[in-house]
């Protein structure tokens, strides 16, 4: 206790009285912001945010993951349906409201770490800048008002990219167990970071390898890859027991493939929907129209899998499918299949979820944040920050090539916003500097 009392007494000393104040400043305004949206959610969430309050509630009132009348439940990922169903024990109720608050706190905390986050990367203006960016950006405050997988992994990611730069200053090896871990919970609520967290064990071998021996540096990465295990073992061996093979988090990964593969609609996921819904349903309807929205989108998928693979199971069908795509358009349009490509990467990052950000002033403003932060990338390389920018842009290429050979959705970039934010606040103080100085 007098340690912690100790901590709290020396934060003005460590960050700043003005700068605590202004941080108190953007929680308040960050609170403000998502409070609206938690007593005021989304009038039509979307497919994939009434599946996740359905597995959530199902966990808490049936003890099962989706429950007899749920199809492909392990097409989701686990991680934000636990967290949800925690809530509504703790609280003796399924309510989507208070899994919205849950998404509330969460947000807060994660504008404490990215202003961590960019205090470490640079200093204290950048990370103030960045913390304000995540406490006003608009699908930061529009998934508050639905219950999706993004707001827990909007903490997670930052938070574990954070400890390992922590990590890589302590002397002591079991520093690494907090970055492996909370990356293990990042993957297990976005799949795709499963991939990121691998990269980040082989990170940190190097860089204990090289300052201490290898020796210590393979202790270290087989303590991150440990920690990184611990939150996933326990539902892959559920998967394997329900499911009869292995699948270490969820199933979904086959039918982003057949979305993203799918060049007639140009990998783009409701364009595919509007082809299904006219194939099987004979209607037409616009890939933007609310009506499309209100299809179930399940039979669909499943009549391509028992049409084509009736033998394989739905994801496995349809992931087979997605790589005859492949080789089917690349083989027969190379050209138009890497147009393709460079259009999903263009649109995965060009925008994001919500009307604010879908507008040409929205997409204006993220093109811009974006490229000021690959300016930020460039300004850590400058200043020979390696491990800095080795532990910034690694989720974001790996991330972004996950969504580049498969869905990419804006969606995607969600998450990796975190990161984005310290990098454009970086490259604007260090811009700003640079122009005082001459000055």
């Amino acid at each position: 206790m007098a340690k912690l009392s100790a901590w709290i007494r020396g934060l003005p000393e460590r960050h700043g009285r003005t700068t605590l104040l202004l941080l108190v400043a953007i929680l308040v305004l960050g609170f403000g912001l998502r409070a609206y949206r938690v007593v005021e959610p989304l009038p039509t969430p979307g497919d994939d945010a009434r599946a996740y309050y359905a597995l959530s509630k199902a966990l808490y009132e049936e003890q099962s993951f989706g429950g007899p009348t749920f199809d492909d439940s392990s097409d989701w990922s686990p991680g934000a349906p636990l967290l949800y169903a925690a809530s509504f024990y703790a609280t003796g109720g399924a309510r989507e409201g208070t899994a919205r608050i849950v998404e509330l706190l969460l947000g807060l905390g994660a504008i404490v770490v990215v202003y961590l986050l960019g205090r470490r990367i640079n200093c204290r203006p950048t990370g103030l800048l960045a913390a304000f960016a995540v406490a006003v950006y608009p699908p930061f405050i529009h998934s508050t008002g639905a219950l999706f997988s993004e707001p827990p992994a909007i903490f997670t990611l930052p938070a574990a990219v954070l400890a390992f730069l922590w990590a890589g200053e302590r002397e002591r090896l079991r520093a690494w167990l907090l970055p492996g871990f909370l990356f293990g919970l990042t993957a297990l609520i976005r799949p795709e970071y499963l991939l990121v967290g691998i990269a980040f064990a082989a990170l940190a071998l190097i860089r204990i390898g090289r300052k201490r021996g290898w020796k210590p540096g393979l202790a270290g990465a087989a303590l991150v890859t440990a920690a990184l295990l611990l939150p996933i073992v326990p539902w892959a061996v559920r998967n394997q027991i329900a499911l009869d093979r292995t699948v270490p988090i969820s199933t979904g990964g086959g039918k982003a493939l057949y979305v993203g593969t799918f060049l007639p609609a140009d990998g783009e996921y409701q364009r595919v929907k509007a082809i299904l819904v006219r194939r099987y349903l004979d209607r037409d309807l616009d890939p933007h129209s609310q009506a499309l929205e209100d299809v179930n989108p399940t039979p669909l998928f499943d009549r391509v899998a028992e049409e084509r693979y009736p033998e394989l199971p739905r994801d496995s069908a349809l992931g087979k499918v997605g790589k005859e795509n492949f080789s089917h358009y690349f083989g027969e349009d190379p050209v138009g299949y890497a147009a393709m490509t460079a259009r999903k990467t263009w649109r995965m990052w060009s925008a994001g979820i919500g009307e604010a950000m879908s507008s040409t002033a929205g997409r204006v403003a993220q093109t811009l944040v974006v490229t000021l932060a690959l300016a930020g990338l460039g300004v850590l390389g400058w200043r020979r920050r390696w491990w800095e920018l080795a532990a910034m842009a690694t989720p974001l290429v790996l991330v972004t090539a996950v969504g580049a050979a498969s869905l990419a959705a804006p969606r995607r970039n969600e998450v990796l916003m975190t990161l984005i934010f310290p990098l454009a606040a970086a490259a604007l103080s260090r811009g700003t500097a640079a122009l005082l100085s001459r000055r």
